[in-house]
């Protein structure tokens, strides 16, 4: 996650030592992924092995096959979710403590990223007597707050805004967060919401479109239009909607690829619907990328295209406007401050494919157009924050904690 690295950076550059406990496995994914620690790090990383929970991974995809593949019967979700939750609590609690003990020495503070870690923060604040802050960098619960138990309903999301802390920082992505911490009534005084830092190289990467193409897949056409789309491959990214507007946009004869970057679990699924809409050739599978190759991605690339459902505000947007991309995107509040439709973005309603695809044939066709909106994202570039002075003001509100 780019944005725990920054942060983690930017306690180094503060001159902190820092010390980070994760488990072996990712909690939630539907496979069992191994947790590898960054490269070229200059902390300890102490992995918590987490036995417990291949087996409780296992007996998810058993429930999810015998339910049909469809969503989890509600109560069992909520079940195994709160099996994850507490025994992930008690094990990086346990690996705390035992370090704690082993080097003779206690945390300052005790920082917990994201809802997960919450409550292990609150008790290992209780028992080392250390602050303790949560950091969130999302939410669903914004939608959900007019209804009924929804602490009951959703415990482990409520949990990263629920469970005491000296320092709630919930990232500004456009899930609202701020609307879910008035609701839940927390204390102004110790809540920041904060965007994420973007940080450009210093100048374009210095390679060519000829020299990106000899080392991608061999679909990839030099004279193309090259779009652009990076995410991990999760239902909720909706790279459905790219790949149905791109079948638009071919039909109407434009000579247009997307040029996915990314890996997920719903990569099979959407290599299946490329095979059914008939545009195996226009889509050229890039797989995951080291972020230095992001940005090489983008300054190549003629159009930057996403739709995600939930919020469509992150850092790929963010870059993608550093960037000077043009961009072909949804009407999405979270956006309403970064994109302007015909001014450096065209938008469609989410679910308008047709006019999704409309405008990526516009661009295709026009060269102007993608001129006009390239230039006009230098404007809103100037009002991002890189990552150097958003982790000065967190380490500033950090240090207070201290005095």
């Amino acid at each position: 996650m780019p944005s725990l690295a920054e942060t983690l950076k930017g306690h180094r550059r503060a001159g902190h030592t820092i010390t980070v406990f994760m488990p072996q496995y990712g909690l939630f994914s539907p496979q069992l992924e191994r947790i590898k620690p960054p490269l070229n790090i200059d902390y300890p990383v102490i992995m918590a092995p987490c036995r417990w929970l291949p087996g409780l991974k296992a007996f998810r995809r058993i429930c999810f096959r015998i339910g049909g593949g469809k969503n989890l019967w509600f109560p069992l979700r909520w079940i195994l979710n709160m099996m994850v939750f507490l025994l992930f609590t008690a094990e990086i609690t346990v690996v705390v403590l035992r370090w704690s003990r082993q080097k003779r020495q206690r945390p300052d503070i005790i920082y917990a990223h994201n809802q997960n870690s919450a409550l292990a923060g609150y008790i290992l604040k209780r028992l080392l007597h250390a602050p303790n802050v949560t950091r969130l960098y999302g939410t669903f619960l914004a939608d959900l707050m007019q209804q009924p138990f929804v602490t009951l309903r959703y415990p482990v999301a409520a949990a990263g805004y629920r469970i005491p802390c000296n320092l709630l920082i919930v990232g500004n992505d456009g899930t609202r967060g701020d609307e879910v911490a008035r609701k839940f009534n927390i204390n102004p005084e110790r809540f920041r919401f904060w965007q994420n830092g973007v940080d450009p190289p210093s100048a374009p990467p210095a390679i060519s479109r000829a020299q990106f193409a000899r080392n991608a897949p061999d679909n990839l056409r030099p004279d193309s239009i090259w779009i652009c789309s990076c995410s991990r491959l999760s239902y909720w990214k909706r790279i459905d909607r790219i790949l149905k507007a791109l079948q638009v946009c071919r039909n109407a004869g434009g000579n247009a690829q997307i040029l996915i970057a990314g890996e997920g679990p719903e990569r099979s699924a959407l290599k299946a619907m490329v095979d059914e809409l008939s545009i195996a050739s226009d889509v050229v599978w890039l797989g995951a990328m080291e972020h230095d190759r992001i940005w090489e991605l983008m300054n190549i690339c003629d159009i930057f295209m996403i739709t995600n459902d939930v919020t469509n505000r992150c850092n790929p947007l963010y870059e993608a406007i550093y960037a000077c991309l043009p961009i072909v995107s949804i009407i999405d509040r979270s956006t309403a401050d970064l994109l302007s439709h015909d001014c450096n973005a065209l938008l469609a309603p989410p679910d308008d494919i047709q006019q999704l695809g409309v405008h990526l044939l516009k661009l295709c066709n026009d060269p102007q157009l993608r001129r006009t909106l390239s230039a006009a994202q230098q404007k809103v570039a100037k009002t991002f924050w890189n990552w150097h002075e958003r982790m000065v003001c967190e380490v500033r509100e950090l240090e207070q904690l201290l005095h």
